[in-house]
């Protein structure tokens, strides 16, 4: 066979996605050899090339590209390192496992002098690594971040446009396949931070794990009163994360429910669309809209991983040498906040309306404490970011 040997590890929607890719493209068959499918007992089936014998495609000199497409962390960790020692490159769409175990794959990648690619971890379709790397090559970076969560911003839309509820709105995303029966990863923040950590990895050369040191506020206290309040003060809702360098050796890293102006750029991303922006010392504000998930879109952005490997196409290099600490403690932010709590007496707080107060003179952090110090007395209130 002319061309590259891979193995797929996985055919759910993405693993199925990237063999009916190369199946349907004369182009990438040319390329591209799908040598062996793992999948688990259940599925084997020899005549389609598909095993749950790991090692023997570990074993085959022939092979020299996985695409992970598991999801998870186990086995997914241990089956991307044992590629690594095979002497095996590695391409991944999978967040959560890059995110937590980034430094050991870089290593390890380094050691056994191969190559880790992990495109569509971000943003799923849209090409966000590979332009972020390309702005790398000729400015620092200032800042990152944006709608990283297609399932957030389609539940906030539906409440906006269809004037329902949030639980009406979570129903539909579900129904869709947008969200998982347990929807806790997509609307309290936890898909951001996977996809902020790798984000501020690359930007930054620097090395952030997920954790609490980042501060999120999801959207699982979103009320459609909420939605109806500011946009009758022209402001819409997004769930942000952002990740910005301040006093060259700090970062302010947060998620929050944000506000921007109706008008704002941001503000009009619809449906499950993502939005990814930058910022960088000659090239300015530079933003990027498009399909942050699915079995297509995110199949493409792996195979592109395959082919730039196929064709010797350099990687960013990163190491993790710059030494950043997370700090919100000095970065400066306002925020309102929606309690039933009478805050009237608290410093730096004053009423908008009923039950929305705004906070002023605030750090993220001490936004963040008074908070969770709300929430232990109010567990239905929610904070937006201004």
């Amino acid at each position: 066979m002319i061309g590259l040997d891979i193995a797929i590890l996985g055919l759910g929607t993405v693993g199925g996605g990237v063999k009916e890719i190369i199946d349907e493209s004369q182009r990438l068959k040319e390329k591209l050899n799908v040598a062996a499918i793992w999948v688990r007992k259940e599925k084997v089936d020899a005549t389609q090339n598909k095993t749950n014998d790991y090692q023997s495609i570990l074993d085959n000199d022939d092979i020299k590209v996985i695409v992970e497409t598991l999801g998870g962390i186990h086995p997914a960790y241990e089956m991307i390192m044992d590629a690594f020692k095979a002497g095996k490159n590695v391409v991944t769409a999978n967040k959560a496992v890059v995110a937590k175990y980034m430094e050991e794959f870089i290593n390890e990648a380094k050691q056994n002098h191969v190559s880790f690619r992990f495109e569509p971890s971000v943003a799923g379709g849209i090409p966000w690594i590979q332009n972020l790397k390309r702005v790398l090559r000729i400015d620092d970076v200032q800042s990152i971040g944006g709608i990283l969560n297609g399932t957030s911003n389609f539940i906030i839309d539906a409440i906006v446009n269809q004037h329902v509820s949030f639980k009406e709105a979570l129903k539909q995303a579900q129904d869709m396949g947008y969200a998982e029966a347990d929807p806790t990863a997509d609307i309290d923040g936890y898909d951001v931070e996977n996809k902020l950590c790798i984000s501020t990895d690359l930007a930054f050369n620097t090395l952030v794990k997920p954790g609490d040191a980042i501060k999120k506020v999801g959207i699982r206290n979103l009320l459609k009163e909420d939605v109806d309040f500011f946009l009758g003060r022209n402001m819409n809702i997004k769930l942000i994360g952002q990740a910005r360098l301040y006093n060259q050796d700090k970062l302010a890293i947060s998620i929050e429910p944000t506000l921007f102006p109706v008008d704002n750029t941001i503000a009009t991303v619809n449906g499950n669309l993502n939005y990814v922006q930058l910022t960088g010392d000659t090239i300015g504000p530079l933003g990027f809209l498009g399909q942050g998930a699915g079995r297509k879109p995110t199949a493409n952005a792996l195979l592109q991983d395959v082919v730039d490997i196929l064709e010797n196409n350099p990687y960013y290099d990163i190491d993790g040498s710059h030494h950043l600490a997370i700090d919100n403690h000095n970065f400066a932010a306002e925020y309102i906040l929606r309690t039933d709590i009478d805050l009237s007496d608290l410093q730096d707080v004053s009423n908008l309306e009923g039950k929305y107060w705004h906070l002023s003179n605030q750090t993220i952090e001490s936004a963040h404490m008074l908070y969770q110090e709300i929430l232990q007395k109010n567990n239905k209130a929610i904070m937006f970011r201004q």
